[in-house]
């Protein structure tokens, strides 16, 4: 049977990577970058497939990338080579299974990567080969058809970023005399001693902006446990807010750490939703809070980028404390 003419055609990030899956199969997309494959009905063994857009400058010889490639794997299996593709299967044996892989690698010059892999498991005894046999020859027809876009997509460029992120230099930036951020040197950074707020922006065109302000609360009752203090002023700010993935941790000197994912309807497309990454950091004094709050708003459409700048100001704002 001509996978070509029984197959179905399946996209991965934006036809980064195409390829063709035969049409009895099941698929099943875990993310954007991975999915499982499915060739028969018991669902087992399963196929699961994983692409990696990545960017890496000192991948700049035939040397350096197949070492790459071979992960410092003791195994046999040569790399094939074709122009810009590299290819490397290989079977190893994990106690009663057999594991079967296949990564091939393509290198979009000058220093752009991306590496799809495949992986599947089966027990080690002949009933088990007879079914993985057929679906092997299934694989090896699914990997010849794979088709990699030869121009940069959205997420080669999201990769670039990526690397650029990890490269970042960075200085110390007082805000207000109270709270020392750790920021990348290029992020631009707008603040207003005498106001309490200061603008961040972490990317070049400025589309992206962390928002951070200093207020404080005097305590009512001072001699009240610091700790449930807190708790009722994070009740208070959250109550009327649709809040997922909260995490609160709390560390020497009577600071607090309250991170959380704030989601509420656009007012401008009712049916459209606002994702904001919202941070307290919080110090408890003998007769009030000192609070610097922190905003950054979810405003790329393509929710990787914007996971990216998350993940580099939780760093940023976990690694700072209120001293006053």
């Amino acid at each position: 049977m001509s996978l070509k003419k029984n197959n179905k055609k399946l996209n991965f990030l934006n036809d980064t990577v195409t390829m063709l899956v035969p049409e009895d199969c099941d698929v099943v997309f875990k993310d954007k970058e991975t999915l499982e494959i499915f060739f028969t009905k018991d669902k087992y063994p399963v196929l699961g497939v994983n692409l990696e857009c990545f960017e890496n400058p000192k991948l700049n010889n035939i040397d350096k990338i197949e070492d790459h490639l071979n992960d410092n794997l003791n195994i046999n299996s040569v790399i094939k080579r074709n122009g810009d593709f590299f290819n490397l299967n290989y079977q190893v044996k994990i106690k009663d299974e057999n594991l079967g892989v296949w990564k091939i690698l393509h290198h979009l010059k000058p220093r752009s990567f991306r590496l799809i892999r495949f992986s599947l498991t089966w027990p080690n005894n002949k009933e088990a080969e007879k079914i993985v046999d057929p679906i092997l020859k299934k694989i090896t027809e699914i990997i010849s058809n794979l088709k990699f876009s030869y121009s940069k997509t959205l997420y080669d460029d999201l990769a670039s970023l990526k690397y650029k992120i990890s490269s970042y230099k960075y200085e110390t930036v007082n805000f207000w005399g109270i709270l020392n951020l750790k920021l990348p040197i290029k992020w631009v950074v707008e603040k207003n001693e005498n106001e309490g707020f200061a603008k961040i922006f972490v990317d070049p065109n400025k589309r992206h902006q962390f928002l951070i302000e200093k207020f404080e609360i005097v305590l009512k009752n001072p001699k009240e446990n610091k700790d449930r203090v807190v708790e009722k002023f994070l009740q208070e700010i959250t109550k009327d807010v649709n809040i997922s993935n909260a995490k609160f941790k709390k560390t020497k000197n009577n600071n607090y750490l309250f991170h959380f994912l704030a989601i509420e309807k656009s007012l401008k497309d009712k049916t459209k939703s606002i994702n904001n990454q919202i941070w307290y950091r919080i110090k408890v004094l003998d007769n009030k809070l000192v609070i610097v709050s922190g905003v950054f708003e979810h405003f790329s459409e393509i929710e990787l980028e914007n996971k990216l700048y998350s993940e580099i100001i939780n760093e940023i704002v976990g690694a700072s404390e209120i001293y006053v």
